[in-house]
């Protein structure tokens, strides 16, 4: 049996339904068995899209949104270098995927050269080394009898501990070797992935827990935090049953944004740099905190990492232990190495032994916060003369029915959304968070519809993020897929041109039209496509034109002109803590919300405020 046989039945074994490519000389062999499998048994296909980088986001949300993993077969050389982009967002996010790269032949590689000349074969390039760092598992294979035991080994690392994408390279003689598949040797999970899968014993977990058990009789300020590990981990069931018990006010990442829906009783909000005043507040002013499956990054915690929770415990639950180990000032009372399944069915056995305190008026507090300081506010929707982004995105959100799928891509869009959508049960929202790359919500779109059947998908954009995928069109075009593709227009790279305004005195190089940005008219292009395409252009066309959008069968863009002044608000800026936002409180207003005590530089409203100051 040709070995490039033999993947396709092993990705097809593995439950695969649909292979992602981009195609070429040194992976031809790979995609004709493919094509030939699809033909003549009809278990498995393939969708062909214009861009690798885009095969590589697709496949990422592939596996989001499935049980199936992911794969992104690709050529030598740019094809396998363009998957990078793509491969630091399954990476950063914990996403299993499978990359498997074309090489050019044994013969003609510089493995065999006793020099190192930079480049021998055509289109050769030494990618297990590029991408090792940002791969749980990356091997070229140059023995034929070893793809079972590869194969075996990168699907098991894809999935095991904290789950990420693996990458195999297979030299074109190695795809056309012949193997007998009964006589391959497979690979099981020995000392080298238990040393790999380094997490705390269940006996050590039973001890940890009655440390955080005393922490949790003497906290009257608690707050559960979630983080994207919740998913991950497959234990959303477990977490509602600790919400449930202990009724503590609960904080998401936005890596969990769409674990509860907005209407959860318990629920203040998303916290961080770009997070929910209300939630942002309740986590400053806490006393204890449960963090699970959350990295507490910067975006989290804010710049300074000790201005985070100063005067809370931190308990953090997390299968990687370097997360908890990393430092950087932020201290952990106690740190859990766990899968957050296994973790959280001991814990939620031990806890219903405790008396817990009454914590009535925090609870009411924090619920308190959560309706005084939405993102979005009335004055919003009396903006008739330019669309304000806020109010648009409250309606969108309201009118989205829930079980939908909604794609976010980053930068001002990406914040914005996140401000303004009140999740509903059911719905899955996400984006790339760890490495956040302008171009990844339509890909991605196209990946999420194909697992779920040609599943309609609601995909938010900016005008900068779409420019860089806008190709993809093709792929939604060719397959029919129905994305409805909402993009966010106001003609600059928005989020830069803040940051320009505080820091550049509003010189917008780069970002503007008069700087050298510059976008083309998205309903013509769409339209060359051969894709339905609408423009809101007023306030007052906002609900009609999107239930049109949504209503409507088959693959459509709506181009929405919002405010190219528009603001993202609330914020943290640079150096200050998370419970002081801008556009900031009056001082008063402020220190009425803090029952910790406030720091010195948040006791008078800061010198510069301008728009910033919240009437």
């Amino acid at each position: 049996m040709k070995i490039a046989d033999y993947i396709v039945d092993y990705i097809t074994f593995l439950g695969t339904k649909c292979v992602f490519m981009v195609t070429g000389g040194a992976i031809a062999h790979v995609t004709d068995a493919v094509g030939r499998r699809a033909k003549e048994k009809g278990d498995i296909d393939y969708v062909c899209v214009q861009h690798e980088q885009a095969g590589a986001m697709a496949i990422e949300s592939y596996s989001r949104f499935g049980s199936e993993i992911g794969v992104m077969l690709v050529t030598s050389g740019p094809g396998a270098t363009n998957l990078i982009t793509g491969i630091c967002g399954c990476w950063f996010d914990s996403i299993p995927t499978l990359f498997i790269s074309g090489q050019v032949s044994t013969a003609e590689s510089g493995d065999v050269i006793k020099t190192k000349p930079r480049q021998v074969g055509f289109q050769e390039t030494d990618i297990i080394s590029i991408v090792k760092p940002i791969t749980k598992f990356a091997e070229k294979i140059t023995d034929p009898n070893k793809i079972k035991y590869y194969l075996d080994k990168a699907i098991y690392l894809a999935k095991s501990g904290r789950p990420g994408p693996v990458l195999l390279d297979l030299p074109v003689d190695i795809q056309v070797a012949e193997i007998n598949p009964s006589k391959l040797v497979g690979f099981s999970s020995n000392k080298e992935t238990k040393e790999i899968l380094d997490i705390d014993s269940d006996e050590v977990i039973g001890k940890k827990t009655e440390e955080i058990i005393n922490l949790i009789k003497k906290a009257r300020r608690p707050i559960i935090l979630l983080g994207s590990g919740v998913r991950l981990g497959n234990a959303e069931k477990q977490t509602m049953k600790l919400i449930e018990f202990l009724n503590w006010p609960v904080v998401v990442s936005w890596g969990a944004f769409d674990i509860l829906p907005y209407n959860q009783s318990l629920l203040v909000g998303a916290f961080g740099v770009y997070g929910s005043r209300g939630a942002n507040f309740a986590v400053q002013n806490s006393d204890l905190i449960i963090s699970l499956g959350s990295r507490l990054d910067t975006r989290q915690t804010g710049g300074r990492v000790n201005y985070f929770a100063r005067q809370a415990k931190k308990v953090m639950v997390d299968i990687d232990k370097n997360e908890i180990l990393k430092g950087r000032g932020l201290l952990i009372d106690i740190g859990v190495i766990a899968d957050i399944k296994n973790f959280l069915n001991i814990f939620n056995a031990k806890i219903k032994e405790i008396t817990k305190p009454n914590i009535s008026s925090w609870v009411k507090r924090a619920k308190e916060w959560k309706i005084k300081y939405p993102a979005v506010l009335p004055e919003y929707f009396k903006q008739k003369d330019k669309i304000n982004v806020y109010a648009f995105l409250k309606i969108l959100s309201d009118e989205v029915g829930s079980k939908e799928n909604i794609i976010f891509d980053e930068g001002g869009n990406l914040i914005w959304a996140m401000q303004s959508w009140e999740v509903k049960d059911g719905q899955r929202i996400i984006s790339t968070f760890g490495n956040s790359p302008m171009g990844y919500a339509l890909p991605a779109s196209i990946g999420a519809s194909m697992v779920q059947n040609k599943k309609p998908i609601i995909c938010i954009d900016g005008d900068g993020g779409f420019q860089l995928n806008i190709q993809e069109l093709q792929t939604v075009f060719y397959y029919q897929l129905p994305i409805k593709i909402f993009i966010l227009n106001n003609k600059s790279m928005g989020i830069i041109k803040q940051f320009q305004d505080q820091y550049f005195g509003s010189r917008y190089f780069a970002t503007s039209l008069n700087g050298g940005y510059s976008s083309p008219d998205f309903v013509k292009v769409a339209r060359a496509y051969g894709i339905k395409a609408v423009a809101i252009k007023t306030f007052d066309e906002i609900k009609d034109k999107i239930k049109e959008v949504l209503n409507y069968d088959g693959p459509i863009l709506c181009d929405v002109w919002i405010d190219k002044d528009q603001k993202i608000k609330p914020k943290i800026e640079f150096g200050r803590p998370l419970e002081d936002m801008s556009p900031y409180l009056e001082r008063k207003e402020f220190l009425e919300n803090m029952i910790i005590e406030p720091l010195p530089e948040s006791k008078q409203m800061p010198k510069s405020t301008g728009w910033q100051v919240l009437k």
